[in-house]
């Protein structure tokens, strides 16, 4: 995932700046170079999701991603041109699964059998970036910063014949904090739509730098994220 994030950071600048060599040979207008002071949106995609630190005790048990997930809200200040700080609000699903993790009885039949177990996290979710754009109609991003993010929600669950989700009580699968940080960063783009509106594509990696159990796992995920902004505020 770091790779390919590493592989867009760098392709995309050399792409717009290629493709801006003869634009920017042009004089600006007044009305090019102007922009709103903030931006307000809603933004929703998915996400790759695992855990770093996770060793199955099966032998024939493997630790897999989960998709999940995200939407929220998301606010830009800018500072001017270039530079901007961005905070979402996000509701985002993170989580595992263990194939084959073991004899796991099932509550409704009171039978054991070898079973993939899954573990979701739902987090309510808070980066705040330093967000630069390169480009005018069409920008390109870099994002980075820190990230807090607070438990909701707590679930383990196996998965019958018909996709059905049935809880179970794991007690090597509990016991997770109610909070989470790390760092954020990632590469993205804007396109204007009209004077007033945006929309936006992130692709962000989220790496956890605090243990979310006793056991020392950490949260990882690689989102995909769209939006659409309205921009308002005094011009500058």
């Amino acid at each position: 995932m770091k790779k390919l994030i590493l592989f867009i950071v760098l392709f995309f600048p050399c792409l717009l700046f290629g493709q801006g060599g003869n634009v920017n040979n042009d004089t600006p207008s007044e009305s090019d170079s102007e922009i709103y002071r903030w931006e307000i949106g809603v933004n929703g995609g998915v996400n790759i999701t695992n855990v770093s630190g996770l060793i199955p005790s099966s032998s024939g048990a493997k630790v897999n991603n989960n998709i999940g997930r995200l939407y929220g809200v998301t606010v830009v200040y800018h500072l001017n041109k270039v530079f901007a700080f961005k905070t979402d609000f996000d509701v985002e699903e993170k989580g595992w699964t263990v194939s084959n993790f073991g004899l796991v009885e099932n509550p409704l039949t009171g039978e054991s059998s070898v079973e993939d177990v899954t573990q979701k996290l739902n987090y309510f979710d808070i980066p705040a970036f330093l967000h630069i754009g390169f480009g005018n109609k069409f920008k390109f991003d870099l994002n980075f910063g820190p990230y807090v993010a607070f438990l909701m929600d707590n679930r383990t669950f196996i998965t019958d014949g018909s996709g059905n989700e049935i809880p179970v009580d794991i007690p090597d699968l509990s016991g997770y904090s109610a909070t989470d940080y790390g760092l954020t960063y990632g590469a993205g783009i804007d396109l204007a739509l009209g004077k007033r509106f945006s929309f936006g594509f992130d692709l962000l990696y989220e790496h956890g730098l605090k243990d979310i159990s006793e056991d020392g796992l950490r949260n990882t995920s690689l989102d995909f994220d769209f939006g659409i902004n309205f921009l308002f505020g005094q011009k500058k």
